[in-house]
């Protein structure tokens, strides 16, 4: 009939509609500044100097009738400053919202779950200096949609990161970059996995974060939104995938076909295992037909690690399956077997990196000589620390030079068979600036470093300070051997035997 009504359903591509106590239209303050109470999903995406502002607090200024409102809203993940008040005994991690990315929620829903605290901001707080990503463990991009996607999937907002200074000159990239060389983690699903490849941090086989592969369009010319089946690849060296086999979660994207530009790429990416993730047909074999592989993607890859393993994005939505019940044929499953885990798969990562970076030792304190910040120079896709020249003169050159003059017997011992390239033509040097750090022996040439721990190194405390110094130097792309007095000076050969496997190890013409 004519005068029929047409059922008032929701339309999911459009934003919400006003409530009923809203005029129906924006609302502007005496500066022109738009008022847009209530959704958190609508976001203007421009930048400002001011630290953000609680948009609850807004609400119930304008309509302080509403208390209901401001209680439901106030315990949702709010960038204010009782959610920065971070548990230092947890593992810390930040995720970034704002500018269409719309997956937080979940992402801190997982960490939490596993243990972590989580910690949700907008990207501005990082850009303009008011959080630190150096103050966390490990740093997330979420999935969503970036600034509309309306260049391309991640390309706006990973030139944001790329070419956006801040006040010191520096980006949000040379950030990261310093995070991932601390031996921190990044991790990026969806949208965030497509920041990270247009940033070049995946798969950065050359280590200069360019561009070296990319993400676009689906094979099948849609947006695909179903459940997959993964493979992980034994030869991936990723702690987020410690332990795993096969993992099934959900993807939802419309540009997850990862392109790879040559056969040389494609091929430096299998032999490192770089290729961390595929997708998986109904008999459990990497496949590249459709639907099983949702995108057509080479190597039939969903996810991508750098060669460090500290950085991992995916395609897939493993914060969407975080519970038994967030998969829907939950019911069959769990009347086939009662005893069933009622944990997702996706839950399993989030816990394994959780559990990784709480394993890691703490940093420790510096050597003699102070502060100061190593500087890193990349040499390949290695960076390594160098020395100081001014802090050398300034602060350590005293420091080493005593050492030198006074070394213990196991040190001199074992600086009499490595000097003058008399192992493998290998060039040592002792008692050396590194950072902060005074290192007993290395050599540049492999990037390692020999220390010979005394008896000091018995004392309580120094054992965890020793474990947070090699920590601390192989974050940087040092390996380090570390021998006892007595394994120098009663079984030299063993010792130079590891050593000079160490070095046909690490030589960097491998």
């Amino acid at each position: 009939m004519e005068n029929d009504q047409q059922p008032n359903l929701p339309d999911l591509n459009l934003p919400p509609r006003p409530r009923p106590e809203d005029p129906g239209y924006e609302m502007v303050d005496g500066d022109g500044n738009i008022l847009l109470p209530g959704y958190k999903s609508v976001d203007g995406g421009h930048e400002s100097n001011e630290p953000l502002k609680d948009n609850v607090d807004e609400v119930a200024k304008a309509d302080s009738d509403n208390e209901q409102l401001t209680t439901d809203n106030s315990e949702k993940g709010r960038p204010d400053n009782s959610q920065l008040t971070t548990d230092n005994s947890k593992v810390q991690a930040l995720i970034l919202t704002g500018f269409g990315i719309n997956c937080e929620e979940e992402f801190a829903a997982a960490y939490r779950l596993a243990g972590a605290e989580a910690t949700i901001v907008h990207l501005n707080q990082v850009l303009h200096g008011h959080v630190s990503i150096h103050d966390y463990d490990i740093l997330n991009f979420p999935g969503g949609f970036s600034f509309g996607d309306d260049l391309g999937s991640g390309v706006v907002l990973a030139n944001k990161l790329r070419y956006r200074k801040n006040d010191e000159g520096r980006t949000l990239l040379d950030d990261i970059r310093e995070f991932v060389a601390g031996g921190k983690h990044v991790l990026g699903i969806c949208n965030g996995f497509q920041v990270l490849v247009k940033l070049g941090l995946l798969p950065d086989l050359a280590g200069t974060v360019t561009p070296e592969v990319t993400l676009t369009h689906n094979a099948s010319g849609r947006y695909e939104d179903r459940w997959v089946r993964l493979k992980v690849n034994p030869k991936s060296n990723t702690p987020f995938l410690r332990g795993l086999d096969t993992l099934e979660v959900p993807v939802r994207h419309g540009e997850g076909r990862l392109i790879i530009g040559n056969s040389e790429t494609a091929a430096a990416i299998e032999a490192r295992g770089l290729n961390c993730l595929s997708y998986l047909d109904e008999a459990g074999a990497p496949t590249a037909n459709y639907p099983h592989n949702p995108n057509g993607a080479d190597l039939h890859c969903a996810g991508l690690t750098d060669t460090t393993g500290r950085v991992f994005g995916l395609m897939p939505h493993p914060e969407a399956f975080l519970s038994l019940y967030n998969h829907p044929d939950w019911a069959r499953r769990k009347r086939a077997n009662a005893s069933i885990s009622e944990d997702g798969d996706g839950l399993k990562l989030f816990r394994n990196i959780v559990e990784w970076v709480a394993s890691l030792p703490h940093p420790p304190a510096p050597s003699p000589g102070g502060e100061g910040e190593p500087d890193v120079e990349a040499l390949g896709n290695r960076p390594r620390l160098t020395a100081d020249k001014k802090q050398w003169f300034e602060r350590l050159k005293y420091f080493s030079g005593d050492m030198r003059r006074e070394p213990t017997p196991a040190e001199d011992t074992l600086w009499q068979a490595l000097r003058n390239r008399q192992l493998d033509d290998a060039k040592f040097r002792r008692q050396h600036a590194i950072g902060t750090f005074i290192v007993d022996f290395i050599c540049t040439q492999h990037n390692l470093i020999v220390e010979v721990d005394g008896e000091v190194h018995d004392e309580t405390g120094q054992a965890e300070y020793d474990t947070g110094r090699t920590y601390e130097l192989e974050g940087v792309g040092y390996h380090v051997l570390r021998f006892t007095n007595g394994q120098v000076l009663h079984d030299l050969p063993t010792v130079l035997q590891k050593i000079s496997a160490a070095l046909r190890q690490y030589s960097l013409k491998n």
